[in-house]
């Protein structure tokens, strides 16, 4: 039977499962993804075909399905799922895979694992090693030192969890993963966290993340002085964390330093906008059906997968580039001493700022 005429019949005969399997199992051996035209292969899987090749290369397949269904098509499969954000059945059915829904289900799982495992250490780290030059580039391009990074909150939607739902309500009316991001100059994703529901405000994700206490501890001990991230008004001026100043008055110097820290750290947003435009499983307008732990873990790996489009040099990432048009929470919290000094070194770039506007 010709694989493609399997998805136009609807005889009864097709509803047998051992004839389904049957013409599944063709289609998967007549299929070859690497096939498809340049541009056809990363519109389907996201990644280009090097950076299809190489992830391929750095994953072991395991389990029963591993002998039945060859590796590269166990990553097309998950790449095709994370980037349409659709049903696993509709992967399955996809002339290229030809699984049904339950294999569809197991060998994705098993993928993503691995590839959080081998990707994600390589391709996102929090790491002194380049903050150099990422502070370079903020300097050159907006005249504000010591800037390693930027940071924003984004939701991941989901569904109504079944357990502790009002810790993912949000405050814009549906349930999601508030999920921390940090990237550098060049739109890649320095650290990801995901572990808390919607209901989190973004300043409450960050003051728990590892990276908050990685730079209050270099801080301590006298390293990484002046070097911050960029932060909207969501959080807390800290000595690792340079925000706005809150509602300044038009055209003075503060609302001109607005204007330029806006400016620099919208790159975070685009960033975001990027990582769910290339990647819809994380798509807010996905409501996706999975538990929260699945999405958190989704989210980690599509953020390596991010970089790895970068690594590869996707010059296609500028069509995803939707920014987030969402309302900033202002943090209240209370000031500390260290608040009070840095206030005042925001005075001083505030003031250089405004001498070279």
């Amino acid at each position: 039977m010709d694989p493609v005429v399997f998805f136009y019949l609807t005889s009864s005969e097709l509803e047998d499962e051992s004839n389904c399997a049957a013409a599944r199992r063709q289609m998967r051996e007549r299929s070859n993804p690497m096939a498809l035209s340049a541009e056809a292969f990363k519109k389907r899987f996201r990644l280009n075909k090097s950076g299809f090749e190489y992830v391929l290369s750095r994953l072991q397949f395991k389990g029963h399905l591993s002998t039945s269904v060859p590796p590269v098509l166990q990553l097309a499969a998950t790449l095709s799922l994370l980037a349409s954000g659709g049903f696993q059945n509709a992967v399955g059915n996809d002339y290229l895979i030809g699984l049904g829904q339950s294999s569809v289900c197991e060998l994705v799982w098993n993928v993503v694992n691995e590839l959080e495992t081998k990707l994600c250490p390589h391709f996102i780290k929090f790491s002194p090693e380049r903050f150099s030059q990422c502070a370079e580039s903020f300097v050159q391009k907006y005249k504000i030192p010591g800037v390693i990074g930027c940071i924003d909150g984004t939701h991941f939607g989901l569904q109504k969890p079944t357990h502790n739902e009002h810790m993912f309500f949000n405050r814009n009316g549906y349930h999601s993963i508030n999920s921390m991001i940090i990237c550098d100059h060049e739109y890649r994703i320095l650290a990801i966290d995901s572990k808390y529901g919607g209901a989190a405000h973004d300043s409450f994700v960050w003051k728990h993340s590892a990276q908050r206490q990685f730079l209050e501890e270099q801080y301590n001990l006298n390293n990484l002085k002046n070097a911050w991230l960029l932060g909207d008004s969501g959080y807390l001026l800290e000595p690792w964390c340079l925000t706005p100043y809150r509602n300044p008055e038009e055209d003075s110097n503060r609302a001109r330093f607005n204007e330029v820290h806006a400016k620099a750290r919208c790159i975070v947003e685009r960033t975001i906008g990027i990582l769910k435009g290339r990647l819809k499983i994380l798509s807010n307008g996905k409501r996706s059906r999975y538990r929260p732990e699945k999405i958190a873990k989704f989210g980690s790996v599509c953020a390596a997968l991010h970089n790895v489009c970068i690594q590869f040099k996707d010059p296609s990432y500028c069509r995803y580039n939707v920014c987030e048009n969402i309302e900033t929470e202002v943090d209240i919290g209370n000031e500390t001493h260290l608040t009070k000094i840095y206030q005042k070194i925001r005075d001083q770039i505030m003031l250089s700022l405004s001498n070279t506007i």
